[in-house]
C-alpha cells in the first residue's frame, strides 16, 4: 500500500509540476524589426547600385553598412572549416557511445547547430573504426 501511495504521489507531482506558457508566443517587437529592416534596405540599395559588389567588398568598403550583420566576412560562421575548439564534446559522446538515441536528441532537435550535428558524426565515425575491427573478430 505504502508503494502504491508513493507511486500515485510521485506521479501527481511529476504531472503537475511543470507547465508552459504561451503568453508571449507570438509578440512581435516593431521597433526592432523596422530598425534592423532599415539597415538592410540600406545594404540592399548599395548592391542594387554597384551590382558587383560583394559582402567583402562593400564589408571593406563601407562597413558601416555590414556591422548590423550576423555574419560577415571575417566571421568564423562565413570560413566552411571545422577545427578542433569547435568541438561538441556532448554530442560526439552521443554519437559515440548511443548513436541511436543521438539521433533524436542532436540531428532532429532544431536549436542544435552545425557543430553539434557534425560532433556528433565525428562520434559515429570514431565509434565504427574503433569497434570495426572487434566486429570481425568475432
Amino acid at each position: 500500500m505504502k508503494k502504491l501511495l508513493f507511486a500515485l504521489v510521485a506521479f501527481g507531482a511529476i504531472s503537475f509540476s511543470g507547465y508552459a506558457s504561451n503568453d508571449n508566443l507570438f509578440e512581435l517587437n516593431e521597433d526592432k524589426i523596422n530598425s534592423e529592416m532599415s539597415a538592410l534596405n540600406e545594404l540592399e540599395t548599395y548592391v542594387e547600385m554597384n551590382e558587383n559588389a560583394t559582402l567583402s567588398t562593400v564589408s571593406q568598403l563601407n562597413p558601416e553598412l555590414t556591422s548590423s550583420l550576423k555574419y560577415s566576412p571575417e566571421s568564423t560562421m562565413a570560413h566552411n572549416d571545422f577545427s578542433f575548439d569547435d568541438m561538441q564534446w556532448g554530442s560526439f559522446a552521443w554519437g559515440f557511445c548511443c548513436w541511436p538515441i543521438g539521433i533524436f536528441t542532436v540531428l532532429l532537435n532544431d536549436s542544435k547547430g552545425s557543430d553539434h550535428k557534425i560532433s556528433y558524426f565525428i562520434g559515429i565515425g570514431v565509434s565504427l573504426i574503433l569497434a570495426g575491427p572487434t566486429y570481425f573478430l568475432y
